[in-house]
């Protein structure tokens, strides 16, 4: 079983963290913003605690924070740094009919659409062995009620729309639903399939996001031996950057990767970098990332674990063991390098109390 490290080692752990993040600050020769000069060159600290699978929408001055659990939990701020308020309830009006009603909705994402504001969600799927399919529900303010359809979008029982009848096992449920419009105004969904081997998945949806486009069919954009979940897909100039987070998500060793293509649906044959780790963070599990590219500068928002007793990240290598664990979210700057098409973190953003 996983031990923590001595005091003295848990420091310099960090003093290497902080020399790392110093360094590649000045190595961008970055010019201080607002909220870069607030940030904390140290260990990043969280912005929202407690927080997991945080789907983020921004709109003018305000973000939306979208999170596992219940039928879905709701924070927002007007500053990424918060202070964030959560909000009470959940966003889901009820569980949809095609749901078992129980356990909590996972990983949802927001866009607005021609709909109104749409909230893509994975649950527990009717007659299909505790695997979880995707369903979306529809609202006319961020902040909800959204009221599902009764009718899954993608799930291969229950009716859904795209049974994915070519993945890997006919038994995966689906998961990690992130909504991807291209500059052509294509609108698509990226979401990854469950079981091993884990893969990714992206298919075109209608204008206002609540059902699959005519004829579509979806297809997979490339696939783990481990596991890969969370994709999240950004365009910049001719290139199409997929995020994603790679490893297990209850492992410190999570972590988010990403690929580079010219062609929207071939990631396959192009090489994995890793962009945020616990070796070069020092959080653990740095992962379920989500973006957010329009009415201002990007920002990365993103999970990690903490553990008692003084809620720093967990000092594990591999799983969390701590039963008191729990995810809490973070905050960052998000840059392109010099070429536009290489993500790079190159500060955290310090909570605002």
């Amino acid at each position: 079983m996983p031990t923590h490290p001595p005091a003295p080692a848990r420091r310099a752990s960090r003093l290497v963290a902080v020399l790392a993040a110093l360094a590649v600050a000045l190595g961008l020769g970055l010019s201080p913003t607002a909220d870069q000069a607030a940030a904390d060159p140290a260990v990043p600290q969280p912005v929202l605690d407690p927080a997991a699978d945080p789907g983020i929408f921004r709109e003018g001055h305000s973000y939306y924070a979208f999170m596992t659990g219940g039928r879905v939990k709701m924070a927002t701020a007007t500053h990424p740094q918060g202070p964030w308020t959560a909000l009470p309830g959940n966003a889901l009006t009820r569980w949809p009919d095609w749901t078992t009603k129980t356990l909590a909705a996972w990983a949802p994402d927001v866009d607005r659409t021609s709909a109104g504001y749409v909230l893509w969600f994975a649950a527990p799927a009717a007659g299909f062995g505790g695997q979880r399919c995707i369903g979306a529900a529809v609202s006319q303010s961020p902040t909800g009620p959204y009221e599902p359809s009764d009718t899954p979008l993608i799930c291969p029982v229950n009716g859904g729309e795209d049974p994915v009848a070519d993945r890997p096992n006919q038994t995966s449920g689906v998961i990690d639903p992130a909504p991807f419009v291209d500059t052509d105004g294509r609108r698509y969904l990226t979401y990854k399939t469950q079981k091993t081997p884990g893969t990714l998945r992206m298919v075109e949806l209608t204008a206002d996001g609540l059902h699959l486009a005519e004829g579509a069919v979806s297809a997979e954009l490339f696939r783990h031996d481990d596991s890969i979940e969370n994709p999240v897909m950004v365009k910049r100039g001719e290139q199409y950057v997929l995020l994603a987070s790679a490893n297990w998500y209850d492992q410190c060793r999570y972590a988010t990767v990403w690929r580079r293509s010219t062609d929207l649906w071939s990631f396959a044959d192009k090489p994995e970098h890793v962009l945020l780790d616990q070796g070069n963070t020092g959080l653990c599990g740095p992962g379920g990332a989500d973006v957010v590219t329009e009415d201002g500068p990007d920002r990365m928002f993103l999970h990690g674990w903490v553990c008692p007793p003084d809620g720093e990240p967990c000092p594990y290598e591999g799983l969390v063991t701590d039963p008191q664990k729990r995810r809490v979210m973070y905050a960052a700057v998000l840059t392109w390098g010099e070429d536009g098409a290489t993500p790079q973190v190159p500060t955290f953003l310090r909570p605002r109390g």
